[in-house]
This record gives C-alpha cells, structure tokens and sequence, in this order.
C-alpha cells in the first residue's frame, strides 16, 4: 500500500473519535490488532482497545483530536495530536475504580504510532500526558 492509504488507515480511529462512532474505525483495523496506550496493564487487542478508548469517550464526549503533524514511512505512521475535551462524565481507572466528572476542560497532547499491513492497522502504539491530563481536572498539584 501507498504512504498516503496507510495515513488514510491509521487516520481512521481519530476520525471515528471525532464523530463519536468508534465502529467507524472497524473498516480499517487488522483480524489481529493490538493496541497499547497509557495505565492500559499491557497490550490490548480490538474488543480491549475499543473498552478502553470508549472509557476516555465516555468521560470527555465532547472531545475532539487535532491532527498537528502526519509523518509515514513504510508501513509505519506516525500522528502526532492535540485532544481537547470537558470531562462530563466518570473516567475509569486501572485499579477499577472511576473518578467523578469534575466539569474542567482539558487539553493534551500525544502522538500514536500504528503499523499499516494491506491496508489495515496492525499494531498500535499511543502516547499522552496523562500527569497533565490529571493536574488540569484538579486531581494533581501543579508540577
């Protein structure tokens, strides 16, 4: 596949976030997907994946990715991404439990790697601050 198929497959998911569909990523993602992300215990793969992404989805539903920069080669992409959002309802923790909607606004800045093969993401691999994320609900000092 070209560079510019394997942008298209790996800009899916931020597309599908942004519409608040995430099965509209499902078109682009591989039989054997796996994901890692931030307090996930370790490599997740799809019904994993969509569980914790609908978690962060569920706490900020208004929140919305940014594309800021796009960079391929190969069968890698790299996105890098501002996400901004109101936290209106409960974000799960690791441990199981969830922290009550604080009503604050937060922005962060991440970046996800995905592997692309025949046109579908393989693998994934999503950076954020969440120590930000965290300090700008108020569940944090200021560092």
């Amino acid at each position: 596949m070209s560079e510019q198929q394997n942008i298209k497959a790996a800009q899916a998911f931020i597309e599908a976030w942004n519409a608040g569909d995430l099965s509209r990523g499902d078109a682009y993602e591989a039989d054997n997907f796996m994901a890692e992300g931030p307090g996930a215990p370790g490599p997740m793969n799809s019904a994993q994946n969509r569980a914790y992404t609908q978690n962060f989805l569920t706490a900020f539903p208004d929140s919305k990715f940014e594309v800021t920069l796009t960079i391929a080669q190969g069968d890698h992409v790299v996105t890098h991404w501002k996400a901004s959002g109101t936290h209106k309802g409960p974000l799960g923790t690791p441990s199981g439990g969830a922290i009550p909607p604080t009503g604050k606004m937060a922005t962060v800045m991440g970046s996800t790697t995905a592997e692309v093969k025949n046109g579908k993401v393989t693998r994934s691999w999503t950076y954020w601050d969440m120590t930000s994320l965290l300090t700008q609900l108020g569940l944090m000092p200021p560092m």
